[in-house]
């Protein structure tokens, strides 16, 4: 499957309390002929494929329930649209985002997810995607709506989360107050790990983590380690699945970046995506 290639990447951004926006060129409804739903939850992933019945009448919607069985499927045949969430039990939604745009799997990808904490909107802001539905603001034909507005390529986001971004400051709480060696180290230690595990992922001295814990548990203002985790997690640095796995959205593009920065290598990379990424567009 050859998917369009857009003429000017999509772009947005906040100025003067206004979205604004470049999308590419339309996507003919026609040529949505295969929608891939990456959904967790299996009943709403089946709400989401009666509204791509709904919105794109006979075309085959394939429902994944794992980020990691969404990318192979795409892997092995591209989408003309993604509809996904944020949260899986296997790998995080950004993270499948970032793959999805790095190696070219979809023509279209709207984000369907009530997930809106610090550091998830501060990564969407360097994610390549078309559009972002709140299920729990908006209705069932909000959604047919939105699907259509995104295949056209004008881009759709809802209300709550654009009040959220136009609320928020520059690169919003953690960017203002951490660091960018900082914010990895906070993505380790923030599941509880010591600064010598910390040190040994990120190739870093154990004082340097050090230096750094102390730095970010002063600006943060919590005084224990058990309270450094919680507000990980509080922000979206970490997240803990029901089965107890730790995962760190967007953890590989910060180590990537720290390696293009030329400030060190780093182990563990997660097999980052390459590619440009910018963040959703403006409603249409």
């Amino acid at each position: 499957m050859t998917l369009p290639t857009l003429k000017h990447p999509p772009l947005v951004y906040v100025q003067n309390e206004t979205f604004v926006a470049a999308v590419g060129d339309p996507l003919a409804l026609t040529d949505v002929s295969r929608i891939v739903i990456a959904k967790w939850d299996g009943l709403y992933a089946e709400a989401l494929r009666a509204a791509c019945g709904q919105a794109f009448e006979g075309t085959p919607v394939e429902v994944c329930r794992l980020g990691g069985e969404a990318l192979a499927a795409l892997r092995a045949r591209p989408a003309g649209l993604v509809l996904m969430g944020l949260t899986f039990t296997d790998l995080d939604g950004v993270d499948v985002l970032e793959t999805i745009a790095g190696e070219h799997l979809a023509a279209r990808v709207m984000l369907v997810s009530i997930r809106k904490d610090e550091h998830s909107l501060q990564t969407l802001r360097k994610a390549r995607f078309d559009g972002f539905f709140d299920p729990r603001e908006e209705n069932f034909d909000a959604l047919v709506t939105a699907l259509r507005v995104v295949a056209a390529g004008r881009g759709y986001i809802s209300p709550s989360l654009q009040r959220q971004l136009l609320g928020r400051q520059g690169a919003g709480a953690i960017g203002l107050w951490l660091t960018p060696s900082e914010h990895q180290v906070f993505a380790v230690i923030g599941d509880g790990s010591d600064n010598s595990e910390a040190a040994e992922r990120l190739c870093l001295g154990e004082g340097t983590v050090q230096m750094h814990r102390r730095s970010i548990m002063r600006k943060l203002g919590v005084h224990s380690s058990a309270k450094l985790v919680r507000e990980a997690v509080r922000l979206g640095v970490v997240r803990i699945t029901p089965e107890g796995r730790i995962l760190r959205p967007g953890f590989e593009r910060l180590l990537l970046d720290r390696k293009s920065n030329g400030s060190g290598r780093s182990k563990d990379l997660l097999s980052p995506a390459p590619g440009a990424f910018v963040a959703p567009p403006r409603p249409g």
